[in-house]
This record gives C-alpha cells, structure tokens and sequence, in this order.
C-alpha cells in the first residue's frame, strides 16, 4: 500500500513539477522585468534632473506610481517592500509640491529651492530601493547642465510668450523706418486700361 502512494506520488511530482517550475520562471521574469522598468525611470530621473520640464523627464515622474506601486508576489502577498512605500511617498509630496502656485519674486525663489530638495529626496529613495548607493549631494549638485542650453531655452520661452501676445492681441507688432521715406503718388493706369474721355 505504501509503495503504491509513493509511486502515485511520484508520478504527480513528475506530472506537477514542469508546471510548477513555468510558474516560478514567469514569476522571476515578471520581477525581472518589473525591476528593469524602475530602473530605467531611476535613470532617466537621474539623466533629466536638471531639466525638470523636459518631456521625458515629466513622462518618468508619472510612471513612478505605476512602477513603484505594489504587485503581487509569491505566495499572493500585496505588501509592498518598505523602501517602495518610500519612493511612494517621497513621489506623492513631491507631486504635491509641483502642483502648488508658484508665487513670484521670493516666493518663488523659495519653491523652486523645495523643488529641488523633494526631488532630490525623490531619486535618493529611487536608488535606494534599487540598491544604488548614491549620495543626495550627488544627485543635487552633480548635474551637469551646458549655460548655452538654459539661454536657449529661457530665449525660446520668452519668444513663444511675445508671439502669443502679437496673435492674442495682448500687444502691438511695433514697426521702426530708419531713414528717409518717399511717398510718391500711385502711376497712373496705362493706356490701354485708360477711359474714354466723356463727350
């Protein structure tokens, strides 16, 4: 009777294990792929933090709560690991923060310095659940961002915000002669196109 169960329970193993090891490999692959996803957003945080308007920059802020939030694990646990609760929440007071009136004068100067400090904090708790031992100095003071391109930038702003008060009506196209101008009365039409004298 025993040798009976343990040859039935032989052959279930031997039936249940490929299935059971299909599982395991699409688990590992959908934490694998999972993994890859938050690291690319981490990279590209890192790679756009000087240019926060940037498209691809924005993009990546918005899949943080996609990527980060909790997914299934083994055993159909949804807890999520402590440092992904982190990066939740350093997202969600940034997000906040972003979304606020960013006044103007010191006001302003004072928001963009929180900015800076909540993305920072942002991308520090990124790396740390990624394993990446990244200091926030380094991700605050180590961007490298070119004068020629904020000059760029900032002129191209401040071009779109003149067109748009020309085509709104907001402000006149302000024309300047220099020099002499000539007025000369029209030519007459010629001879062809002329009128028959009235008799």
């Amino acid at each position: 009777m025993l040798d009976q169960q343990l040859v039935v329970w032989g052959i279930v193993a031997i039936a249940v294990s490929p299935l059971i090891a299909l599982e395991v490999q699409k688990r590992l692959d959908d934490y694998r792929g999972r993994y890859e996803r938050k690291l690319e957003l981490f990279r590209r945080l890192m790679t756009t933090r000087a240019t926060d308007i940037a498209p691809a920059h924005v993009e990546a802020l918005n899949s943080i709560e996609v990527e980060f939030y909790p997914a299934r694990r083994f055993f159909g646990l949804v807890e999520p690991k402590r440092s992904e609760k982190k990066v939740l929440d350093a997202w969600h007071i940034y997000v906040n923060h972003v979304n606020t009136n960013m006044g103007e004068g010191d006001t302003l100067n004072r928001w963009v310095e929180r900015r800076k400090e909540l993305l920072t904090d942002l991308i520090y708790e990124m790396g740390q659940s990624l394993d990446y031992d990244i200091d926030k100095v380094t991700i605050k003071t180590q961007a490298y961002y070119p004068r020629g391109h904020w000059e760029v930038e900032t002129e191209l702003h401040a071009l779109r915000k003149a067109q748009l008060k020309v085509f709104s009506g907001q402000a006149p196209i302000v024309n300047t002669i220099i020099g002499p101008v000539e007025v000369t009365p029209p030519p007459p039409p010629p001879d062809s196109l002329a009128l028959p004298p009235k008799s």
